[in-house]
């Protein structure tokens, strides 16, 4: 694997060295899996600094196309999850992953009963201090841990609800099924962060790895808020795609 640089060109070393491992991977030539050079081996064919070598497979790697293992070395990641066809960014985490073939999986991390804070109070419309359910599931995807999905509603809605299992069942299912509330709709919010120690250590990712934030607050018909879901999506892990109408 040859490595061309053109030092009378205004692009950075380190973007040159980006691109065309970059291109590699696209376009099939480097499969999952497969090794990448190392900072030691990039260095030795280019000529640039260790710090060189480093920027362009640490953001190779921020893009989701490297996963870089400790004593390891560099290696071809697995393509992105794409979730086709969405019409909401909060949709159900097991309805993502059929859409591609994907065996989803949930593990319960926390089922409890807690006071609503003010600002879980003004979004559900509820007085402070009121019990809601909190409900915390880490998501996974063919085993592969990517999102982790904190969700609060009014416990008198859905009396009894943080004693069920709710391992593998849907949370929207479970709530029209067992207590007749239907959502209606949801307002979504997406926002782009990196992973804090907690979320990193959850989902095994790098501390400051890129991470999608959606915050979505889920209506009845009645335009009464039901539920508040908050979800940390790797970044490096999945892409959406979000199908928009332009009628009027």
């Amino acid at each position: 694997m040859k490595l061309t640089l053109d030092s009378s060109s205004p692009l950075p070393l380190y973007y040159q060295i980006r691109e065309q491992l970059r291109a590699r991977i696209l376009s099939g030539e480097m499969r999952p899996g497969d090794p990448l050079p190392g900072e030691a081996d990039i260095c030795a064919e280019t000529g640039v600094s260790r710090m060189t070598a480093r920027q362009a497979l640490s953001q190779l790697a921020s893009e989701g196309l490297v996963v870089r293992q400790r004593g390891r070395g560099t290696f071809v990641a697995v393509p992105k999850v794409k979730l086709p066809g969405l019409h909401s960014l909060g949709m159900n985490y097991s309805q993502f992953l059929q859409q591609v073939g994907i065996t989803a999986e949930t593990r319960i991390l926390q089922q409890e009963l807690v006071a609503a804070s003010p600002e879980l109070a003004s979004a559900l419309r509820i007085p402070p201090g009121n019990t809601i359910v909190r409900l915390v599931r880490l998501r996974l995807a063919g085993g592969e841990k990517m999102a982790i999905e904190t969700s609060h509603l009014p416990a008198q809605r859905a009396p009894g609800l943080e004693r069920l299992d709710l391992t593998n069942l849907s949370l929207r299912s479970v709530l029209e099924q067992r207590y007749g509330l239907h959502l209606a709709y949801a307002i979504d919010e997406l926002e782009i962060s990196i992973a804090g120690p907690y979320e990193a250590g959850l989902l095994q990712i790098g501390e400051g790895a890129p991470v999608a934030l959606v915050h979505s607050v889920n209506y009845l018909a009645d335009d009464i808020p039901l539920l508040v879901n908050h979800i940390v999506h790797r970044g490096d892990r999945f892409r959406a795609v979000l199908h928009r109408s332009h009628s009027s």
